[in-house]
């Protein structure tokens, strides 16, 4: 059984500073030496069920209860980090993704599971690549990233072969920034060719569904097949309601009310301001500010 010492270790010295106490203080009121606890509290040991029983009196919880809130085996530490990484993701926001890339490197010091190790070497990766593309502008960099993530589970993987394996949720997730790298890098037809391979190689409830149904609705605006575009906007936001992933939805309804619009259809107007509301309701400050600078170029200076 793994646990996230240095979390644990952390939550202990937050404890320990509300109720205003030293090690020596804790150590007295535990029978527990005070280097003993400042090893646990820095992530360095496992402390016995018998230690943590006795500091639960100094600590005023039940420590045994609380440690076991920090088990890697249960992913709750790895899941937080990574839906917190969606939602970056899906908001756009890219400046602090170093956060996540932190804890992350962290969280994989104590895991031995395997799997969830190379789960979590794959979501590094992908985060340090996306930093470098949508930061600092590093495509060539950021491909070399996205390739050395996939090639973690698919050994195989080239840019030729793609289309020959059968790909899980993160490896579609890897795969798709690919694709937006080599658009990035000019290769438009590829990156569209990848789309449409993603979106036919997954469930309509995976979780990559709505992300693949948005971006090929992009693909569609640009190349001005609306009617198509509209069609994709639609699924997603139906595939995000079905799965209550409601973060992503600003975004959804902002790309149904352009391809709306261009159709001369008048719900557009509705859409756009349900993208605002929600960007509102979802504190995702910096895409409402990026969707109403892109209405105004769109429709007119004067728009909201």
């Amino acid at each position: 059984m793994d646990f996230n010492l240095i979390s644990f270790g952390e939550a202990l010295r937050n404890i320990r500073g509300e109720l205003a106490l030293t090690l020596d203080d804790v150590s007295e009121l535990s029978g527990i030496n005070s280097e003993t606890i400042r090893r646990i509290e820095l992530g360095k040991v496992i402390p016995k069920f018998e230690t943590l029983e006795l500091l639960s009196l100094a600590y005023k919880q039940d420590l045994n209860a609380m440690f076991l809130k920090y088990r890697i085996d249960d992913c709750s530490y790895f899941y937080e980090i990574k839906n917190r990484l969606e939602r970056k993701f899906d908001g756009d926001e890219f400046d602090t993704l170093y956060i996540e890339l932190e804890e992350l490197n962290n969280c994989i010091k104590h895991i031995k599971s395997p799997f969830y190790k190379k789960l979590i070497e794959q979501l590094i990766l992908l985060t340090h690549a996306v930093i470098l593309y949508k930061n600092n502008n590093d495509n060539d960099e950021s491909l070399n990233k996205l390739i050395e993530a996939i090639k973690i589970t698919i050994p195989d993987f080239s840019l030729d072969n793609y289309n020959s394996f059968i790909y899980s949720s993160i490896e579609i997730r890897i795969l798709m920034n690919i694709a937006f790298v080599l658009n990035g890098l000019g290769h438009k037809d590829k990156y569209q060719e990848i789309m449409e391979f993603c979106i036919s190689s997954v469930d309509s409830n995976d979780e990559m569904y709505p992300k693949l149904c948005h971006n090929l609705a992009g693909v569609y605006r640009r190349n001005k097949n609306f009617e198509k575009a509209l069609k994709f906007s639609n699924m997603e936001i139906d595939a995000c309601q079905e799965m209550g992933n409601l973060n992503g939805l600003s975004i959804l309804y902002y790309g149904k009310g352009i391809a709306e619009y261009k159709l001369n259809k008048i719900e557009y107007k509705k859409s756009l301001e349900t993208s605002i509301v929600l960007c509102e309701a979802f504190g995702q400050e910096e895409l409402k500010d990026k969707i109403i600078s892109n209405c105004r170029e769109i429709f007119s200076s004067s728009f909201i």
